[in-house]
């Protein structure tokens, strides 16, 4: 056999490629595609929320959010070694921002700075997270740089797949063995979908980014229904103090998302009152117990999770915010 020759590797100047933190690395890294690059780094799915946060005088440079629970996530860059004043900026934005998990990236981090994570991981109560990773591109020849995120510092209890899972229930266990299965499917068959999140001992699972804060994609099982069966639903989710708002706004064109799909089922819309979540979804009564209608559930919820993600997505793109 010939020999292949293969390209070569090399590092590339951050500053090449993102001359100002400020207005060209933020900006960069706050597209959807971009936070799914990172998300992949840290095992989590995230979703933007909003971009230079104000927090009193300073501003957090991204806020976004983990798809899959709605955990609050706030993101420091540094686009030189770590310094005492932006860990300073990490903690205080998790503090007025009530942020979960906390992200620091830099293109170096210090021993210092990389033990004081350590050690706040270390003291902080169950359910914060700090998270230290350092940014670096690299090309092959003439090709367009590509970024690469190194973790340096996690919680102890973190992999890849987050936490690691408590002593489950019946239920919590169905609902793993279900994910597992059709994240699996989704990776060989899926579209659109075609990084599906981690799986979890929960009854939904974040589907696919829509590329707006407040909005989210999710598949749902409920082993519960009046009828005293169970039922898998396809769903977008509005969440947020103007949900209805934008419910509204999509409900008015319901006539001609509607005609966008052939499928036989209805699409529902949920707008109750005196909540602020709302929701589009369709859903389908089955048995989630029966192993030889699995491939055919995967099918269905992954068909129409595709479906919404197709028809909502570049109507939610386009949606004036309130007042204008």
């Amino acid at each position: 056999m010939a020999t292949t020759d293969l390209g070569r590797l090399k590092p590339v100047d951050l500053r090449k490629v993102w001359a100002n933190e400020e207005s060209d690395f933020t900006p960069w890294l706050a597209d959807q595609k971009n936070l799914e690059i990172l998300g992949d780094a840290l095992g989590m799915p995230l979703e933007f929320v909003s971009r230079e946060e104000a927090v009193g005088p300073y501003s957090a440079d991204i806020l976004c959010r983990d798809s899959n629970d709605g955990t609050q996530i706030v993101v420091e860059n540094q686009l030189e070694a770590t310094d005492h004043d932006h860990l300073g900026k990490l903690l205080t934005y998790a503090a007025h921002l009530g942020a979960r998990v906390l992200v620091w990236i830099a293109k170096s981090f210090t021993d210092q700075h990389r033990a004081a994570l350590d050690w706040l991981n270390e003291v902080s109560e169950t359910g914060t997270r700090f998270f230290g990773l350092e940014i670096e591109l690299w090309q092959i020849g003439n090709s367009p740089p590509a970024p690469k995120f190194n973790v340096i510092a996690r919680p102890n209890d973190w992999t890849k797949d987050g936490k690691d899972t408590p002593v489950l229930t019946d239920t919590q266990r169905m609902q793993l063995r279900f994910w597992e299965g059709f994240t699996g499917f989704v990776s060989r068959n899926g579209k659109i979908v075609t990084k599906p999140h981690a799986p979890k001992p929960q009854n939904w699972l974040g589907m696919a980014g829509v590329g707006r804060g407040g909005f989210f994609l999710y598949g749902v099982i409920s082993t519960w229904t009046q009828a005293g069966g169970h039922e898998l639903r396809a769903e977008l989710v509005i969440t947020g103090e103007h949900s209805n708002h934008y419910f509204d706004l999509l409900q008015a064109d319901r006539h001609d998302i509607e005609k966008e799909h052939d499928f036989g089922d209805k699409l529902e819309w949920y707008n109750p009152a005196d909540v602020k979540q709302r929701k589009v979804y369709w859903r389908l009564e089955t048995n989630l117990g029966n192993p030889d209608l699995m491939t055919e559930q995967y099918r269905w919820l992954l068909e129409r999770g595709e479906a919404l993600h197709r028809i909502l997505a570049p109507r939610i793109a386009k949606l004036p915010w309130p007042g204008q």
